[in-house]
């Protein structure tokens, strides 16, 4: 008969570990000794019969029946976050925790304000808000919530449109009268363009001609994933961006960015909320998605 060990606990603390890839971070953020760190983690591998880590002095990585284990677990907490959602919202508090990923420039969208004004609605939820600039897995990462940018291509996912916005070709005045305007999205390869690294193709620019999306390849002296240090590089003349325009709509009216190439934009792009289809079983996720989706603007601009 296996020892009886607080299971949720040793989950919850080897969680911990690997989101912060240390035992003595997970210690210090736990409130705990490293040494019980260790022991609780130790306990879930006697439990389950496997061993969860690798551990070396320098490194700790994930064995393969670590993977499986922490994919069972992360179903486990959530299902655990759900209830303890769900007995609170039976009580008319909404409580829980929702993990949110969101492009740097979220503020932008509405959507860090709007998160502010459902936390003073519900000061009984927590949030934590992942800025990051690369495609996330949702299931994968435990995410609840994202918000992103184009079409959906994941059927297990579900999308509610928050607003859109539109993708120009920008330059500065300057740029173009040192180097000419370019009339055609093609001209663009004799052209120094300025790469927005955070896109997932940020070589391939789209355009619109003859009702068909098109593309071009495009290269540059200068890549960055920051879209408002794009918009920067671009406003001081060094080249061509292709933006979305709420991160240059300052810089065209102030006449340091003018919009080129305009008959060949793309038609307006979505910008979605997107979660897998059972996180919504978790009624905080219901209710913020609700929010958002009541007080989304009608446009970026």
């Amino acid at each position: 008969m296996k020892r009886k060990i607080d299971i949720v606990r040793a989950i919850t603390t080897f969680q911990v570990v690997l989101d912060l890839g240390s035992f003595s971070k997970a210690a210090d953020q736990l409130g705990i000794v490293v040494s019980a760190v260790s022991k609780q983690v130790s306990e879930l591998e006697k439990h389950f019969g496997c061993q969860l880590l690798h551990r070396t002095t320098r490194a700790m990585n994930l064995t393969a029946e670590g993977e499986h284990y922490l994919e069972q677990f992360n179903l486990i907490v959530d299902a655990l976050e759900n209830l303890e959602g769900r007995a609170d919202i039976n009580q008319r508090i909404i409580a829980g925790h929702l993990r949110i990923s969101a492009p740097p420039n979220a503020e932008q969208l509405g959507i860090t304000r709007l998160i502010g004004e459902f936390l003073h609605q519900h000061p009984a939820v927590k949030i934590t808000l992942i800025l990051l600039n690369r495609y996330i897995n949702l299931v994968e990462e435990g995410i609840d919530l994202a918000i992103r940018v184009h079409e959906l291509s994941d059927s297990r996912l579900i999308a509610r449109n928050f607003t859109e916005l539109n993708v120009l070709y920008v330059a500065s005045p300057d740029y173009l009268a040192k180097y000419g305007t370019p009339q055609h999205p093609k001209e663009l390869t004799k052209y120094n363009c300025i790469l927005d690294s955070s896109i997932r193709t940020p070589c391939r620019w789209r355009y619109f001609e003859g009702n068909n999306e098109r593309h071009v390849n495009v290269t540059g002296t200068i890549e960055v994933n920051y879209g408002n240090i794009t918009a920067e590089y671009s406003a001081a003349g060094h080249g061509i961006a292709f933006l979305p325009d709420f991160l240059v709509q300052d810089y065209i009216n102030s006449g340091q960015l003018v919009s080129i190439l305009e008959p060949f934009h793309m038609p307006a792009t979505p910008v979605s909320l997107v979660y897998p289809a059972n996180r919504m079983q978790n009624p905080v996720l219901r209710e913020m998605v609700q929010y958002l989706l009541n007080n989304k603007p009608k446009r970026i601009m």
